[in-house]
């Protein structure tokens, strides 16, 4: 399992370092559409800063496995209700349901195995018409997937990440009946959000 603990303090940074803000405001674009009182489940949040998008109608779900990232995230000044769950996606379970999940490069960390899993669980705790806002790397040219396999290599050496390359993930979200709703595109186009709605 990655470990995300070794590059906590320098990740902010070296996110910035290549990306700039692009994958900040990709990760935060469509977060002004949540209705109020929604249950929000958030996975792999990271050192938090998407936190600060939410308002004191929300009650969030903060699921990380990095105790460190946890602990950067809790310092975070967010008027939502955010209680914060250290756990591997794979193995936690809840009987809770949510109107709500949100996933920001974080399936990239996933082979597609573990995604093939990871989808219809989560899927079974979203509500009647839930959304899932995912947003990641969808390249689209050779110079995009030359950056994503150096990306891969570097996460590999530093966290033991373990995974190769980056999963088909509209194969993966149609496979599992979801509708795609909308996406909005950022940093020429490599980076997507994207709405997407549970068929029951």
């Amino acid at each position: 399992m990655a470990d995300f603990n070794r590059i906590s303090s320098l990740y902010d940074f070296l996110k910035i370092l290549v990306f700039g803000k692009q994958l900040e405001k990709a990760s935060n674009h469509f977060l002004n559409q949540i209705s109020s009182n929604s249950s929000v489940l958030i996975i792999g949040g990271g050192t938090g800063k998407i936190l600060r998008n939410f308002s004191s109608t929300h009650q969030i779900k903060y699921l990380e496995l990095s105790e460190a990232m946890i602990r950067k995230a809790k310092k975070i000044n967010s008027e939502a209700k955010v209680e914060f769950i250290q756990a591997d996606i794979l193995k936690w379970v809840t009987n809770e349901k949510y109107d709500l999940i949100v996933t920001s490069f974080v399936l990239d960390c996933f082979n597609d195995s573990q995604l093939n899993e990871i989808l219809p669980k989560l899927k079974n705790i979203l509500k009647r018409d839930g959304k899932w806002i995912q947003t990641d790397f969808y390249p689209k040219s050779s110079t995009h997937k030359l950056l994503i396999k150096i990306m891969y290599v570097f996460f590999n050496i530093t966290t033991n990440l373990n995974v190769k390359k980056l999963a088909d993930f509209n194969s993966l979200f149609e496979k599992h009946n979801f509708i795609f709703k909308r996406n909005a595109l950022f940093y020429h186009s490599m980076v997507e959000s994207k709405i997407y709605q549970k068929i029951d």
